[in-house]
């Protein structure tokens, strides 16, 4: 494959395909896409999905069935059920074996006149200027992180334990776009298990076989942060929860189901 400049898209548009660049690829294999660049992809997909009412996605939940490799993908969207308030609409990400990915979103009918009494909104996290940049290292540990810009405010990404991040991805998703605020969303909530981990990464693997976003507001970009925790099972399952926050509070929530294994 051939090598692409920092500042590429992390996909370009090419008929009804989108050619994965350097830029998309993850830490674990050179010829693999980061989960964060494939979950994009599909809620860029669903947020292009047309509905009979104003609609907001309410839930994303992603199945990671397969790497992603950087071959050609293609996104096809099918709607599962046709509600008054309520509609599913299935995103696929389609590779030349088949179904990598995919991701059911539940759209929910929006009416800005109707917005029942609640608790005060939470109080704006400290932003992005407050936090810690990371060491070089750590930018490097896969050419899509390269293209993040991060700033940690609770926690070490370097050591165990419960992490807070600001994330933006600075680089197009898709060649000559601008990211939305729910690109951004997704691609941060991927990172929730990789910036709370809780073992020795060169002793253990782990990785996430689904990612499930909950929004209860629609996001306002470019950054999000992400409050992150990982939970170890004892058969060699856990998941990670995250609380999603922007300027103005948080907005959603995350959660990945993680399979571990011992390096041999």
């Amino acid at each position: 494959m051939e090598r692409t400049a920092d500042g590429r898209a992390l996909f370009v548009a090419d008929g009804g395909s989108y050619r994965p660049t350097e830029s998309a690829v993850g830490p674990w294999n050179p010829d693999l896409l980061q989960g964060s660049a494939s979950a994009a992809l599909l809620a860029r997909a669903l947020e292009g999905a047309e509905s009979p009412y104003p609609a907001r996605l309410a839930r994303l939940a992603f199945d990671l069935w397969r790497p992603v490799s950087r071959h050609p993908v293609t996104t096809r969207l099918a709607v599962l059920r046709e509600g008054r308030k309520a509609r599913s609409v299935e995103a696929t990400l389609v590779q030349e074996d088949g179904v990598v990915a995919r991701c059911t979103g539940l759209f929910l009918r929006v009416d800005p006149g109707v917005t029942p009494p609640g608790p005060a909104p939470s109080a704006a996290p400290p932003g992005p200027e407050t936090g810690r940049t990371i060491p070089p290292q750590v930018k490097a540990w896969s050419p899509f992180f390269t293209g993040v810009d991060t700033r940690v405010v609770e926690g070490d990404l370097l050591k165990p334990g419960p992490a807070s991040a600001w994330f933006t991805l600075t680089r197009p998703l898709v060649e000559g776009e601008a990211n939305s605020p729910l690109v951004q969303a997704v691609s941060a909530a991927d990172l929730a298990s990789g910036i709370s981990a809780v073992v020795d990464i060169r002793v253990w693997t782990f990785v996430n076989a689904d990612l499930t976003v909950t929004l209860w507001r629609a996001p306002v970009g470019p950054w999000v942060l992400v409050r992150a925790e990982t939970h170890v099972g004892d058969a060699g399952t856990g998941s990670t929860l995250a609380t999603l926050h922007d300027a103005g509070g948080a907005f959603g929530s995350c959660a990945q189901s993680l399979i571990f294994d011992r390096r041999r």
